[in-house]
């Protein structure tokens, strides 16, 4: 029985030692942001299109908000408070989404035909905290549903309860979305991503140490 106990006090502190070692996780300043969400690039002469945004809280969360629309020149295209745009004549502006000081905004061309912009982004990780995580990712909109794609090259560091999160903080999941957990440390996989979540929602991807709340890396969007 003692040889038992040995064994698993043994093993838990190589587990524990996998997660946090000597690292020093430090809390993150949540900044309050605003990110139009269905972005187009341009709007063709005579049509309207509806905009829509996300604010996200001090604690990271989206949460419903009163979100003011302008236009950098509405004589070019015009932008009425429910974010419904129209445009006039031919020009480019720029179309803000602000609360207070936080704001987003996007270029705008208003022509000969409207255009929504790329339906995926892609990115490529790097470690945090001394870990290995490296590869490339992307993240792709198919008939309105997300899907988290890991490429081949995908790699991480092995560790205990290693989940993958959305994020719009580098190293901290707060007022993030759980993923689900890594499916393999190495290699191609895909995650499917909740029907409430938008392509430009979240401007990271995190491999998290749950268990001990240590982030493994960082997937920044190129």
């Amino acid at each position: 029985m003692k040889h038992i106990k040995f064994y698993f006090s043994i093993l838990s502190m190589a587990l524990l030692s996998n997660c946090i070692g000597t690292d020093i996780v430090e809390d993150v300043a949540v900044i309050e942001t605003v990110s139009i969400n269905n972005a187009i690039d341009s709007l063709k002469i005579g049509d309207t299109y509806t905009f829509s945004a996300d604010y996200f809280n001090g604690l990271g969360k989206p949460v419903e908000a009163m979100i003011t629309w302008s236009s950098s020149d509405p004589s070019i295209i015009s932008i009425e408070q429910t974010g419904s745009a129209q445009a006039i004549t031919a020009g480019n502006v720029y179309i803000k989404a602000a609360k207070g000081n936080n704001a987003d905004s996007v270029k705008v061309n208003a022509g000969n035909t409207t255009s929504v912009l790329a339906n995926n982004r892609q990115g490529t990780f790097m470690g945090r905290n001394n870990y290995s995580v490296s590869g490339n990712f992307s993240l792709q909109e198919v008939n309105g549903s997300l899907t988290l794609i890991f490429d081949d090259n995908f790699r991480a560091s092995s560790g205990p309860g290693l989940y993958v999160y959305l994020s719009n903080q580098p190293t901290s999941i707060t007022g993030g979305e759980e993923v689900g957990k890594l499916m393999k440390n190495a290699g191609a996989q895909s995650y499917s991503i909740a029907t409430n979540i938008q392509l430009t929602t979240y401007n990271y991807v995190l491999i998290y140490c749950k268990p001990f709340g240590v982030p493994f890396g960082t997937g920044s969007y190129n």
